[in-house]
């Protein structure tokens, strides 16, 4: 892909990150009702060509940064005929539209935990066979792998946005509520400082596309992560490496690193994505206009979610300095930055803590020591065995990839002087992240405890990417100078390995792993539109996660309740409401439970939502019906919706 096409998706992207900054910086101080949008575009524009400006001014020649010219089968090869172009790009495009039939035509709106409860074993057959072939057109068909990559990466990235009729996960229906509120009103109060860059980016696209919100808000991470993560890793690897066929393998090679962050669009995930873009180009800043690049990502990350952008911001900061030619400068502001980077994420969860009850902290770093050292599966079939010696040891298969990074960086000090930046800050933020893990996190459900300082932790994990990217070239390098044969078998290996990342990525059910967390189904949506049309008056409904934000796609946020504006069905899993659901369904269903979530907010009539895949489904069924007003069967018992009247 030559560069007039790489910088015209770089001004892509950064148009994309100005919509998103000043769109989310017009919604928290005034609105995106009409004048909002067309503000922050006219502010986006304007900025846009100010910033390319720039880039004309300061687009002088990157000075290259490579390991080892390597590949020299690319400079002295023949180049390869026309026809077994024309065949390996076709056989390829079979497989990707056969891997799509297979998701679509197995679309389910069931109550399900994972999508491999759904689609076939054979779908990974052909998920192979493409990955095989992908990796055929790499050596023969250069010109055009990329975009046969990223179409690859969409295809890996969107199995849950696909097979999940209904939509996945339990915040993704909370957002598109949100987003569909703003759209109505123009605002939705509070306005965090967080969340808006999402808000702002989804709102705004369905304004001037008329596309809907809900599709838009499913698609957005997706889309953009096949589209921008092959196009940033192709920027910094022809910048590293002279071999074409090595970088665009390398950068197919990168899932199997596993991104379940980049499967579904949630603020958190979308400013990881733009964390994740910094932190490549960063690897290849050579002037203001990089720099502009990778502060725009930064900002918005940064403007999305905190726990991202706050480390984005650091990084540009530990840049700047880096680039500075000031040497007394940098001795003092590094050890600055590296404190700053350690405590200012545990400052902030402390101060969010402080007024809060204090709750026993779970000590997960003892819970890891205590595991085994290396977990080989061996009570499946051999096909689960192989993904999950894989899985269950990632973490330990990552650290050996970084600590290769760590020893070819080394080896090689004056080109890769910058790398060691990005390990302090991995440093850094894994002591933030043993700090974090510390605090009690009292305003959290007990079972969310541990969700915030992983987030950390992945934060840390993400600057070790330019380590990964070395050991896994350096692996590619070796294989390619092997016996053809060899390298089949190793191309075959690696296409079955891509297939067992693809599995581990998405939630499972399967004799290793239970993901838990069923989808919002059918049902779901059936017993809220029954409650809806069944309360004559006011009332509040006691349902687990899934009927929650199954109510609020259907009706949005239609009512609160009593002087602390209780939502009427238990959203956030930190409402009271919530409490006195799991009181039903793990003490006992009656009345009394009932009773006291009405006098709480102040209606005479509550619903007590119970899906039939619930563990103690039976033994909960006949108590409730002993102790509610009316019941009523949903979709033949797949869900029963219990009515209580003071």
């Amino acid at each position: 892909m030559n560069n007039k096409i790489l910088n015209i998706a770089n001004s892509l992207l950064m148009l994309i990150c100005l919509i998103l900054v000043f769109g989310g910086l017009v919604y928290r101080f005034y609105s995106l009702n009409r004048p909002g949008v067309i503000i922050s575009l006219i502010l986006a524009v304007i900025s846009f060509v100010i910033i390319q400006y720039f880039y004309i001014i300061s687009n002088k020649k990157t000075r290259r940064f490579k390991i080892d010219a390597v590949d020299k089968v690319d400079k002295k090869s023949a180049p390869y005929p026309f026809r077994l172009k024309i065949i390996g790009a076709g056989v390829y495009f079979l497989t990707l539209i056969l891997s799509f039939y297979i998701l679509f035509s197995h679309q389910t709106g069931a109550a399900i935990v994972s999508p491999w409860q759904i689609v076939p074993k054979y779908f990974f057959i052909v998920y192979s066979l493409a990955t095989l072939f992908l990796i055929g057109n790499s050596i023969i068909n250069k010109k055009i792998a990329l975009p046969l990559i990223m179409f690859h990466y969409f295809l890996s990235f969107s199995v849950a946005l696909i097979v999940y009729k209904l939509g996945y996960g339990y915040d993704p229906f909370i957002h598109q509520a949100t987003e569909n509120l703003i759209d109505q009103t123009g605002a939705v109060e509070p306005k965090p400082f967080y969340y808006l860059g999402q808000y702002a980016l989804v709102v705004i696209f369905h304004k001037i596309t008329a596309l809907p919100i809900i599709w838009l808000d499913k698609l957005i991470l997706p889309l953009l992560a096949a589209i921008f993560l092959p196009l940033t890793l192709w920027r910094v690897l022809k910048d590293w490496f002279d071999s074409v066929s090595l970088n665009l393998i390398l950068i197919l090679a990168l899932l199997i690193l596993s991104f379940p962050f980049l499967i579904v669009t949630t603020p958190q995930n979308l400013a990881y994505f733009f964390l994740i873009l910094a932190i490549l180009l960063g690897l290849t800043c050579k002037n203001f206009y990089g720099f502009l690049t990778i502060l725009l990502l930064s900002l918005a990350a940064a403007i999305t979610h905190p726990l991202a952008g706050l480390p984005a911001l650091l990084f540009c900061a530990f840049l700047a300095v880096y680039h500075s030619d000031k040497a007394k400068l940098k001795r003092y502001l590094y050890p600055i930055l590296t404190i700053i980077t350690i405590t200012i994420l545990p400052a902030l969860f402390y101060f969010l803590n402080k007024n809060m009850a204090a709750a026993a902290a779970g000590d997960n770093l003892a819970e890891n020591i205590n595991r085994p050292l290396i977990n080989i599966p061996g009570h499946e079939n051999f096909i689960l065995n192989f993904i999950y010696l894989y899985g269950f040891n990632l973490k330990y298969i990552l650290a050996l990839l970084a600590l290769g990074g760590i020893f070819i960086a080394y080896k090689h000090k004056e080109q890769c002087k910058i790398l060691w930046l990005y390990l302090a800050l991995s440093a850094a933020l894994f002591a933030s992240y043993l700090i974090t893990a510390k605090l009690p996190f009292a305003f959290l459900i007990g079972y969310e405890r541990d969700d915030y300082p992983q987030r950390i932790l992945l934060a840390a994990c993400l600057f070790l990417l330019p380590f990964f990217i070395l050991s896994i070239y350096s692996w590619l390098e070796k294989i390619a100078k092997q016996k053809a044969l060899v390298i089949l078998i190793f191309a075959v290996f690696f296409s079955l390995f891509l297939s067992a990342a693809l599995y581990i990525t998405y939630p499972r059910y399967d004799n290793y792993f239970n993901s838990r967390g069923y989808a919002v189904s059918a049902a779901d949506i059936n017993a809220v539109d029954f409650i809806d049309k069944d309360a004559d008056n006011d009332c509040i409904v006691l349902a687990n996660q899934q009927a929650s934000v199954a109510a609020l796609s259907r009706f949005g946020f239609k009512k609160y309740y009593g002087p602390d504006k209780i939502f009427y069905y238990p959203i956030p899993t930190g409402s009271p409401l919530y409490q006195y659901y799991l009181d039903m369904v793990y003490k006992k269903p009656s009345r009394e439970i009932m009773l006291k979530a009405m006098d709480l907010t102040g209606v005479d009539t509550g619903y007590f939502v119970l899906n039939k895949y619930w563990w103690a489904f039976t033994k909960i069924l006949d108590e409730a019906k002993l102790s509610a007003t009316s019941w009523q069967a949903i979709d033949n018992g797949e869900i029963y919706v219990f009515k209580y009247e003071k």
